[in-house]
């Protein structure tokens, strides 16, 4: 397999992207979808006169185009906006408008709907959205309008590029989704509206709202009691009549029922299809199929034949369902009476609160009508064959969902029912499912959208809720075609956050419009801001970045553009060539008021239009107003009927902001120092002197002494991160200060003493004049204007700059204060107001709490209070010939402490408001210089140079031991002082190393969005205490060698212990993950060149190898040889623990098998090739019996149980030799039985081996020879079997290997025990299976016999100077050639193992291979294990490759799980798949986990099963990478995902999680790493 890249995806351009991920199948005769699609959108470019302007930049104004002057005018009459800091105007729309209906003179009978014919003298409708021409500019804007189009289009793009070049982008709005009733081009192609022909289940409400009008003009005329509706009486009246005139004249039952001659004939009709749906759906889909002719035709409506044909069987089934379907019609339409009867006495209650007046024609109709009826032009006639079309106005249904069409047939009925709250001067439009359905308005309205982003940089879909969605994307491909970098915002109003994201990853939408003044009180407001809607990114988010994707940066690089853009992140930078994209809510075009909704006048008091604007500069989103919110206009313009312009803006003089002037330096970090001794002073006579201060809470005195000049000193040692500290002398009993010593006030008022250093302000005194500014402070201009002014540069500059984190503080319920920080240099700008959200608290009483800084207060940008009394409301009067707003007093302060009391503790300042009455603000910036060291601090840490220094060189036990150690690891080497480290709310962390902290970090990350995600329970323990990293630093001690790296972690302490606590988790999660990454790439880096190489591209290679370093670890209980490590110590001697944490100390944590299973994975495809060496010479000093052991016990008293342990440790000799550089010559290293030959088989005493060559030739012998002993301590007396097993029976100890001289074969082991890794033996006398083994398999396991061959073959072609033996000796005297042996094995394995399909006999599954031969329980040799698979891997030569192919086919398809492959077909008699070794039933398959190996799905033979599907099971190395790649999904994401950061033991049925599975197992990974290798090269 060849690991490659994804190939990088180019986007043509900004839009929307859906993204697939596609592989070839099996057969590589086609593309399948394996994943997606995921949606990616690549945002717009904005720029102004040649200069970027980010989307959070935005600042824009709306304008009512019709109030602005002439089109040609714009530049003249908006300048003024640039310099108020506006960016961006948005034009409502410049099309022609319709004509007015109610005024119409060419209307037909009144008792008619409303009727539009060909060449209607054209007029003003009221609404700037009802178009006539979407083609054409409104002729009106402009002062000397061209006589053509083109002219007048002209005239638009010249005004635009005028205003561009005076630094104002431009938007216009386009509406999709209905135009003007009047339209001339309607009456062309009525096609293009809902009209009763093609949509004919409009027909019965067209005939209502007809019938209404009727009704309507004859309560005019004076009938049915009159026009006059003064009273509910009136009311009531008026609902008889059309319940008796209307509904019951017009009998619309009768629409609701089934033509059932029509439905019957259908049916005869139609081609048989066969049926698939249950009884109860197939009625549900008979009544459905009724919707589009429902309300078609008084005849009934008909159920077409292709559906009924394929539903119902014949024409009696078709008759029942047709039979229940007429009594459902009946009791619907029931329930559709009385909807409208409902709609209509609200329509009409309305009236009369509104006191609308007597009913008459027009507006002042009984309703409003639904329909109008259209004459169609002579043209169209003629073409269509009919004079006029009924066609359906648009509006807007209350709660109706955004994706669906509510004209459309539905049960619901929108038109009939009356549930509309209708436009009548618009027409809906109707696009179809497709441009064929509807070819006129889709290039008519695709031309005017892109006409309009010819000349406009942005465009704004007005109701993109109302457009269909297919339509809207076909109209913004097209737009994106002539103006690429378009920036598309939308009013979009679903009430769902899905849905949202469904229009924004369609539409690729870039803002949606947010109202400020939707907020139901200021807590609202506050929260808004800081969360993802309102594009709110929290101070100290933690870095999207996981851990194992960062590097440390060059130490004199810049990275803001990571923290400048939505997934901004400051220090972590990517490893790979990308952040990760994180979903994330549409980006907010937040207003504080749009151009449509109530004013702060309106609904709250107009003083809030301050504090509410302020609110919305402070947003990390796009800002937006409307013209006349900055003037204080009571209410907004009608886009209806407003005639009036604006007034001329007045001239503004450029603002220039301060407060930026020093966050672009850079800072270089000082020595970090802890405490600093401090000589306190008193020149004065006196007889005693001592002093009283801030460092221990003022409680005790600190004495002076006198010196012989008569000059008081004393000495104090004050922590750096508490300056500065305020104090005052006592001199004689007498309270009091040194004048010439710094000063300071504190939060009374009171002067004191002060402690401070160089970089800390010693505190603000009232008038000491350190802080600058205001960047305002003369008021000549109306309204909210000059501070508006100010918000609008700041909200440009903050978004330009990367102002990207938020935080808002709440210091009373009408008082916020919102911080807007740079993670870039720490710089902050804070925004607090004090709303008015509520007229009956107005007063200046305020009770807030105290604002506490980061940093100190630098510069005032702006202080304000807007009054606006009763006197102003009330004596507001309207300007006739221009748009006015209320008179105001806006009070500018010169200085904060005109609103606020500060000062200054331990290097950061605090605010009081003091002054500061609702509808006031307070905007500043603070002095970064304490932050910006602190954060060159951490730059400098996580510098490449500095943080791998103290990794170089270290050892794999020593990176074990820094990144991983579990609960019983740590305790064994800390003496158990120490475990793991338990997070409140969420539990102790899996390791006490890095990786432990790193992972929970991670888990949070994926877990919480990043809003929540500073809420987590380890950012709050973070936050509330530098427990943890103290913990980190601590634990060092512990390991020789790791001191540099404890060095690097105390001086990370130090850092956090001086932030602010809001920030810890921030600080944290840059550095203790910052060093997890550095000392993972060490790892990885000095690893082999395959793991280093392939790390960088793969992350399943790469997570892989470092979880293999889990499992290397020293322990002072279970060294690799108990003896050396008296001598040499405890951490000289680590081991390969089998799995954590339940193998991690004592004598259970070093097993043979399971060593050697996993030490071509874990030691040497990773390259760690001395700890291999070791291991191997450890056990290869204490083989006996001609066995290595099992269970190693530190090479103190090891157990031989284990028939396949000494194979496995041949092969890993094999696979050492192969691997290393060492490579023969490990053969001649030398070798010194614990137990010499004679000890324990006197036969072989001559064969005491000095080489390992002389080993493996000894372990040949012995087998040959046949092994019969019984395990020492065996029995049941006093002291026998203690330690060894208290479940096996007598005749289990006995171990027997013996050699079949015919065959070659091994045959071993007895049904009293387990001599294979399936060891499982029983222990529940409860359930009857105490000292029996599940699963002896005895006689001639496969993978036993597999290993015996690679192990012949191999030794066959070893050079004879290094092996120099030719043959051993069998029980019989024979001497058998090694050739001969190897010969034998492969003439006989396939005679032996297949079972081939035509084979009779009790096997359960052919055309595998037995999993055993020989077995007391016979039908054990024939169930379908994955063992065989092993033997395929290791000596592929025994096999028959079509066989081969068949049997893993078979593995494949019936024993691979989601994460392991099952020990036994889920068909067996004997499967049990859920393993619980706690289960004390009486149920002997499963008490005690007796059902260990019974279909549990183990995952390290998956790793054998890859490397012999590798060979034989596919159709060529890259299907079996694609297939490979596909059976390791789940374990990529659990090697990401998981607490441990590792692979199971096993898992119970089907991949679900078993609890008494080890959650990290060496094998699982040493076996998968194996095989990703073995398929690489």
């Amino acid at each position: 397999m060849q690991v490659t890249r994804m190939r990088q995806l180019q986007p043509i351009g900004p839009g929307p992207y859906e993204l697939h991920v596609q592989y070839m199948s099996c057969e590589g005769q086609d593309e399948r979808e394996i994943a997606g699609p995921a949606w990616q959108l690549v945002v717009p470019v904005l720029s102004v006169q040649g200069q970027h302007l980010p989307a959070r930049s935005v600042t824009q104004l709306t304008v009512l185009s019709r109030l602005a002057g002439p089109i040609e005018r714009w530049r003249e009459t908006l300048l003024p906006q640039a310099s108020m800091g506006y960016n961006m105007v948005h034009f409502t729309p410049i099309q022609p408008p319709g004509w007015q209906h109610g005024d119409a003179t060419d209307a037909t009978d009144a008792t008619d709907l409303t009727t539009v014919t060909e060449g209607s003298a054209p007029g003003e409708s009221g609404s700037c959205y009802a178009l006539d021409d979407q083609a054409d500019i409104d002729p009106s804007l402009m002062e000397s309008p061209p006589s053509d189009k083109e002219g007048r289009w002209k005239v638009v793009q010249q005004s635009v590029e005028s205003l561009e070049n005076a630094g104002l982008l431009s938007a216009m709005d386009i509406v999709l989704n209905h135009c003007a009733g009047s339209a001339p081009w309607l009456l062309e192609e009525p096609d293009s509206a809902y009209n009763v022909k093609n949509c004919p289940h409009l027909a019965a409400a067209a005939e209502l709202d007809l019938k209404l009008a009727w009704f309507s003009n004859e309560l005019k005329k004076g009938n049915f009691g009159g026009p006059n509706i003064q009273n509910h009486g009136d009311l009531e009246r008026v609902l008889g009549g059309i319940s008796q005139h209307v509904l019951g004249a017009l009998n619309l039952r009768e629409y609701f029922r089934v033509n059932e001659a029509l439905s019957i004939e259908a049916w005869k009709t139609s081609e048989a299809t066969e049926s698939r749906t249950s009884q109860q759906d197939t009625y549900e889909l008979l009544k459905n199929s009724l919707l589009p002719s429902l309300g078609a035709n008084r005849s009934g409506a008909v159920i077409p034949g292709e559906v009924s044909k394929q539903l119902c069987p014949n024409i009696d089934a078709l008759k029942a369902h047709m039979s229940r379907l007429q009594s459902d019609l009946v009791a619907h339409f029931n329930g559709i009476e009385q909807d409208i009867l409902q709609s209509l006495r609200g329509s009409i209650h309305e009236r009369l609160v509104q006191k609308k007046g007597p009913v008459g024609d027009g507006n002042s109709a009984l309703v409003e009508p639904y329909f109008r009826r259209l004459q169609l032009t002579s043209a169209a006639v003629e073409r269509l064959g009919y004079d006029e079309e009924i066609v359906a106005h648009n509006g807007w249904v209350m709660d109706w969902p955004a994706t669906e069409d509510f004209a459309a047939p539905s049960w619901r009925m929108v038109y009939l029912r009356r549930h509309l709250c209708v436009w009548t001067d618009t027409v809906k439009l109707r696009y179809g499912d497709s441009e064929a359905d509807a070819p006129f308005v889709w290039k008519h309205m695709t031309d005017y959208a892109v006409s309009m982003a010819k000349i406009f940089h942005a465009i704004r879909l007005d109701n993109a809720h109302s457009t269909p969605l297919h339509v809207s994307r076909h109209v913004l491909a097209r737009v994106r075609e002539v103006n690429p970098h378009c920036w598309v915002f939308a009013e979009l109003f679903t009430g769902n956050f899905e849905t949202d994201l469904l229009y924004q990853r369609t539409l690729g939408i870039n803002a949606l419009i947010r109202e400020a003044m939707q907020c139901d009180s200021p807590a609202d407001l506050g929260n808004k801001l800081q969360s993802p809607i309102w594009n709110g990114h929290p101070v100290g988010a933690l870095s999207p970045i996981p851990t194992l994707d960062r590097v440390p940066p060059a130490q004199k690089t810049h990275q803001k553009h990571l923290s400048k853009c939505p997934s901004r992140t400051l220090l972590a930078a990517p490893a790979r060539e990308a952040v990760p994209l994180l979903p994330r809510h549409c980006p907010a075009l937040l207003f504080d008021c749009t151009h449509d909704n109530q004013t702060p006048a309106q609904k709250r008091h107009p003083r809030d239009a301050l504090p509410n604007a302020a609110l919305v500069a402070a947003s990390c989103a796009s800002a937006g107003s409307v013209r006349g919110y900055d003037e204080l206009f009571p209410i907004n313009p009608s886009v209806v009927s407003e005639r009036r312009h604006y007034q001329k803006a007045p001239e503004v003089e450029e603002l220039k902001l301060g407060g930026f002037g020093s966050t672009t330096k850079d800072v270089q970090p000082e020595e970090t120092e802890t405490e600093k001794e401090f000589e306190i002073t008193w020149h004065r006579n006196a007889a005693k002197v001592v002093a009283r201060g801030a460092w221990d809470g003022w409680s005790a005195d600190l004495n002076f002494t006198q010196a012989s000049d008569g000059v008081w000193t004393a000495k104090l040692k004050a922590e750096i991160s508490r300056l500065p500290l305020q104090y005052k002398f006592i001199v004689d009993e007498q309270w009091t200060i040194n004048e010439q010593l710094p000063l300071a006030q504190d939060e009374h008022g009171n002067r004191n003493n002060v402690l401070s250093m160089p970089g800390i302000a010693p505190g603000i005194a009232p008038n000491s004049g350190s802080m600058s500014g205001p960047d305002a402070l003369i008021n000549k201009l109306p309204g909210i204007l000059t501070v508006k002014q100010v918000l609008n540069k700041l909200h440009s500059q903050l978004g330009k700059d990367g102002y990207t984190e938020i935080r808002v503080q709440f210091l009373a319920d009408d008082t916020l204060a919102v911080e807007r920080r740079s993670p870039d240099n720490s710089h902050s700008v804070w925004f607090v107001v004090r709303s008015a959200f509520w007229r009956d608290r107005m007063g200046d009483s305020l009770d807030a709490n105290v604002l506490e800084l980061d940093g100190i207060l630098s510069h005032l940008h702006i202080a304000a209070t807007l009054f606006v009394g009763d006197k102003h409301e009330n004596g507001y009067c309207q300007n006739q010939q221009c748009l006015s707003g209320l008179e105001c007093f806006l009070h500018v302060y010169g200085s904060m402490q005109e609103v606020a009391h500060t000062w200054t503790e331990g290097g950061n300042s605090k605010v009081r408001l003091t002054r500061f009455p609702p509808g006031s603000v307070l905007v500043f910036s603070t002095d970064a210089s304490k932050a910006q060291q602190r954060h060159s601090a951490v730059m400098k840490l996580l510098a490449a140079e500095e943080i791998y220094s103290p990794l170089f060189g270290l050892e794999l036990h020593q990176l074990n031991y820094l990144l991983y150690s579990c609960e019983s690891e740590e305790r064994d080497r800390s003496n158990g002082k120490r475990g793991t480290y338990g997070v409140p709310g969420s539990g102790p962390l899996a390791y006490c190393g890095l990786m432990g902290v790193c992972a929970a970090l991670d888990e949070a990350r994926c877990k919480f969005t990043e809003d929540q995600l500073l809420n987590a329970p380890i950012a709050n323990n973070l936050r509330a205490g530098d427990w943890l990293i103290q913990c980190l630093v601590d634990r060092l001690v512990d390991m020789p060698g790791l001191e540099q790296v404890g060095d690097w972690l105390r001086r990370a302490a130090q850092i956090l212990a001086g932030c602010p606590r809001t920030l810890a988790p921030f600080y944290f999660d840059l550095l203790v993950p910052g060093l997890c990454a550095a000392a993972s790439n060490c790892l990885l880096e000095g690893s082999s060149d395959f793991i280093a190489v392939s790390s960088y591209s793969s992350d399943l290679i790469r997570n892989l190898a470092l979880a293999t370093a889990q499992f290397w670890g020293a322990t002072k209980s279970a060294p690799l040889h108990w003896d050396r490590a008296q001598t040499e110590g405890w951490h000289k001697l680590p081991s390969l623990c089998a799995g954590l944490p339940h193998f991690s100390a004592g004598f259970m944590r070093n097993w043979g098998r399971d060593t050697f299973i996993s030490l071509r994975g874990c030691l040497l495809v990773t390259g760690h090739f001395q700890e291999a060496r070791d291991t191997l010479l450890v056990y290869a000093n204490v083989v006996r019996h001609g066995l290595c052991p099992n269970l190693l016990d530190a090479a103190n008293r090891p157990r031989y149980n284990a028939r396949d342990a000494t194979w496995f440790f041949m092969q890993a000799i094999q696979d050492y030799v192969a691997e290393s550089p060492e490579g023969e010559e490990f053969l001649s290293a030398p070798v010194s039985l614990k137990w010499p030959v004679k000890d324990w088989d006197a036969e072989l005493s001559d064969l005491e081996p000095q080489t390992i060559s002389d080993l493996i030739h000894l372990i040949f012998s012995a087998h040959a020879k046949g092994i019969k002993f019984r395990e020492w301590g065996a029995g049941r007396g006093p002291d026998a079997g203690k330690g060894i097993d208290d479940d096996m029976s007598e005749r289990g100890f006995d171990v027997s290997v013996s050699l079949d001289e015919t065959s070659g074969i091994i045959y071993g082991g007895s049904e009293h025990n387990c001599g294979t890794w399936m060891d499982k033996m029983g222990s529940s006398a409860k359930a009857g299976n105490k000292g029996k083994p599940a699963t002896p398999r005895d006689g001639a396991a496969v993978e036993i016999i597999g290993l015996l061959k690679s192990s012949l073959r191999w030794v066959c072609e070893l050079n004879k100077e290094i092996f120099k033996y030719g043959a051993v000796k069998t029980s019989s005297g024979q001497h058998l050639e090694y050739s001969e042996w190897n010969q034998r094995l492969q003439a006989n394995f396939e005679r032996l193992f297949w079972i081939d399909p035509d084979e009779k006999g009790g096997a359960s599954c052919a055309g595998i291979y037995r999993d055993t031969v020989g077995a007391s329980r016979k039908w054990q040799d024939t169930q379908l294990r994955p063992n065989f698979c092993i033997a395929m891997s290791v000596a592929p030569e025994l096999f028959a490759p079509e066989r081969a192919q068949a049997a893993l086919s078979t593995v494949a398809s019936r024993l691979i799980g989601p994460l392991g492959i099952c020990t036994l077909d889920p068909t067996d008699k004997e499967y049990r798949g859920d393993y619980h070794n706690d289960n004390d039933s009486a149920d002997t398959a499963i008490a005690h986990g007796w059902n260990y190996h019974q279909g549990p799905e183990w995952v390290w033979p998956l790793g054998f099963f890859l490397e012999a599907w590798h060979h034989f099971g596919s159709n060529g190395e890259a299907d079996a990478a694609r297939q490979a790649m596909r059976w390791l999904m789940e374990h990529r994401s659990m090697l990401r995902e998981a607490p441990w950061r590792s692979l199971p033991e096993l898992t119970n049925s089907k991949g679900q999680h078993c609890h008494h599975s080890c959650p990290a197992q060496a094998w699982s990974l040493g076996t998968l790493l194996a095989a990703l290798r073995v398929m690489n090269r």
